[in-house]
């Protein structure tokens, strides 16, 4: 007599848990809401701060090449400031609750970044030319032309996330995001 043992087929393998889905943009409910409002308030509270600033720019005077250099100096030297401050506040934000958000904030970082570099670079041009250099002058309004040109593709917070329905709902209620 022949005994057949084991021959029952193995038990299926168990099923691996699978992850919850992350949040997309096909499913905008899934998104923390309050934490959406909180990352538009510091995206837009960074760009809103810079126009503020730039708003307070000390114009350039003088009535000799030495006392214009000094003030578009401190010109270029406020606006080396306030682009500092936003690329600190932009580099601050925590991940986006939506990959659209990093997006954003990466393109803005970069926009502010170059901006600040290139006024930086013409302050220290003109600080380091003699007193009497109107070309130092020269380069130095270049440069603050160049880097406001930088700057003027990231002052719109709001419509750099418009395609992530829950940053755009978000932006809607966020207090920094209002004109």
């Amino acid at each position: 007599m022949a005994v057949l043992a084991g021959c029952a087929p193995d038990p299926a393998p168990e099923a691996a848990p699978q992850a919850a889905p992350s949040p997309s943009a096909a499913d905008p409910a899934a998104v923390d809401a309050a934490a959406a409002v909180a990352w538009m308030n510091g995206f837009c509270g960074a760009v809103k701060d810079f126009i503020d600033g730039n708003n307070k720019m000390p114009s350039a005077s003088g009535e000799t090449v030495e006392a214009i250099k000094k003030s578009t100096s401190d010109q270029l030297g406020h606006y080396a400031a306030i682009l500092t401050k936003t690329v600190d506040s932009l580099g601050a934000l925590p991940a986006a609750p939506v990959p659209a958000g990093d997006a954003a904030r990466q393109e803005f970082l970069a926009k502010y970044t170059s901006a600040r570099d290139k006024t930086v670079k013409a302050k220290a041009g003109l600080d380091a030319a003699g007193k009497n250099d109107t070309a130092a002058q020269g380069r130095a309004v270049d440069g603050l032309i160049a880097a406001q040109k930088d700057t003027h593709g990231a002052l719109d917070p709001v419509a750099a996330v418009l395609g992530a329905p829950e940053l755009k709902t978000a932006a809607a209620t966020a207090e920094r995001c209002r004109p």
